[in-house]
């Protein structure tokens, strides 16, 4: 999986100053400023609950498996399924 980090203009001149002064920790704040706002980001628009379902949902769907038709043996059956194939 890869991740963008979006750096704002301040966070892109901070990190670049770092780099040439080869400033550890402020290349290490600039980035974690970044993760933090990205998996923030992550968070609120990706990761959703799933629609709960109902149990009178539930009961519609079982009623509709239920009264569906039975295939035959034959239907089921190797032969049955490649009957119109040579």
């Amino acid at each position: 999986m890869t991740i963008a980090l979006k750096l704002t203009r301040e966070q892109e001149r901070r990190l670049r100053a770092g780099a040439v002064q080869r400033d550890a920790q402020i290349v290490r704040e600039v980035l974690l400023q970044a993760v933090d706002s990205t998996v923030e980001g992550l968070l609120r628009t990706s990761i959703r609950r799933p629609k709960a379902v109902t149990l009178s949902a539930l009961d519609k769907i079982a009623a509709e498996l239920h009264d569906a038709p039975v295939l035959s043996d034959e239907a089921v059956s190797r032969a049955g399924i490649y009957a119109d194939h040579p």
